[in-house]
């Protein structure tokens, strides 16, 4: 099955790869300086959800994800890249060979540096009065003019396909945004939210950004997330930024990558969403990791319940992105697949899904020979049109 892909964006010395290793616990490199990350680095992460095996009182067999003290953890793909300056879209920095590969994503993580402790170009400075307001409307305009670049760079190719060769207006750009993991449907939305119905409305450049602009929005759902929640004036500003109306989540990346590094040791039990922590070996931890893990604990977890970074990823998507999770069984009575595994996947799929997209997501064939689907909770037989819920057990039954 494909995984789905995330991507994270933001300026220069946010933390970007930080949150990386924190997501995906790989060793991507980290530095106090701008362009640590040179070349792209793509991981796996999980979303979470509380599993079905807690309320069955049921122990499961996870194949595709993982299940830990009654909490699933989804696979994902996370993709992390240069950071972006402004004027990036025009070729300054490094970011802007990325942004072709960084807009394949779904939805995207837009990581802003709360302690404001770094300018545009992500190099530190000392200046109180600096807001990161700057950084969460910049780094979205160099995408949007990226994305109105390509645009510009193929209008007459649009217009011709247009007005000589009778495509629809929609097809043509599709054509030229269907690289940009953009879909049909995505720019039809966008056309009909600013009511564009001819070619000679997108031949201006400010028309073409608002086209982009609100592309951007349909298409790549993003999360904000306020990196560095720990430093002196991040509540501050992100006290700031809450009351000029940007939706965003409080984080600590490094929190979350000592937690999840000591808890691979042993050292410590942590899920990842959890808002504290156990010490299993206390000789394990020094005394100034046990300073750490108590700072960890009462100006992160305490405070702001939890690091943030497990929110982060349910929220873009469950709720930015409209996915729910759906496990398939084929034995509706035991919950188990053909090898006796119990609740052994779980599938991500679009609210709004039937039984039979799911089947399809699973394999072609499959949906060639689906006949009704059974809801294994309930044991009830369901239609293939009938609209999956989040952390439905579906059993699929075949010809």
């Amino acid at each position: 099955m494909k995984r789905m892909k995330i991507g994270i964006i933001g300026k220069p010395n946010v933390g970007k790869s930080t949150l990386y290793n924190a997501v995906t616990m790989g060793d991507s490199k980290v530095g106090n300086y701008p362009f640590t990350t040179i070349d792209s680095n793509e991981g796996v992460g999980y979303v979470s959800l509380e599993c079905r095996c807690k309320d069955l009182g049921i122990e499961d067999n996870p194949i595709n994800s993982i299940c830990i003290d009654g909490i699933r953890f989804v696979p994902i793909k996370i993709i992390d890249t240069a950071g972006l300056v402004p004027d990036a879209w025009r070729g300054r920095g490094l970011g802007n060979q990325f942004l072709s590969e960084i807009m394949k994503a779904e939805g995207l993580i837009h990581v802003v540096d709360l302690s404001g402790e770094t300018d545009e170009e992500g190099r530190i400075i000392d200046n109180p009065d600096y807001d990161p307001m700057n950084e969460v409307k910049f780094v979205r305009e160099e995408v949007i003019r990226w994305i109105a670049s390509i645009l510009e760079n193929n209008f007459q190719k649009v217009e011709k396909q247009v007005r000589h060769m009778g495509i629809e207006l929609e097809t043509a750009l599709h054509r030229v945004l269907s690289g940009l993991n953009i879909s049909l449907y995505n720019i039809i939305d966008t056309l009909d939210t600013l009511g564009i119905k001819d070619i000679s409305q997108l031949s201006n450049v400010d028309r073409i950004l608002e086209f982009s602009g609100e592309l951007l929005e349909i298409s790549k759902p993003i999360v904000i997330a306020g990196n560095k929640i720990d430093k002196p004036r991040a509540e501050e500003n992100y006290i700031r930024l809450k009351s000029k109306g940007v939706d965003i989540i409080p984080v600590s990346a490094l929190s979350e990558y000592i937690l999840k590094r000591l808890s691979r040791e042993g050292v410590i039990h942590y899920i990842p969403g959890d808002d504290d922590f156990d010490v299993l070996k206390p000789d394990n931890i020094d005394d100034k990791m046990h300073k750490i893990l108590e700072m960890i604990r009462e100006k992160i977890l305490k405070k702001w319940g939890g690091t943030g970074v497990q929110k982060m990823l349910n929220t873009l998507v469950y709720e930015r992105l409209g996915y729910i999770a759906v496990y398939p069984v084929r034995d509706p009575n035991k919950y188990t697949d053909v090898k006796g595994n119990i609740l052994p996947d779980v599938y991500l799929i679009k609210k709004g899904s039937t039984v039979k997209d799911l089947a399809e997501l699973i394999h072609s064939d499959l949906a060639s020979r689906v006949k009704y689907g059974i809801d294994a909770l309930s044991k009830k037989r369901i239609s293939l049109n009938y609209e999956m819920n989040h952390r439905d057990v579906i059993s699929i039954a075949i010809y």
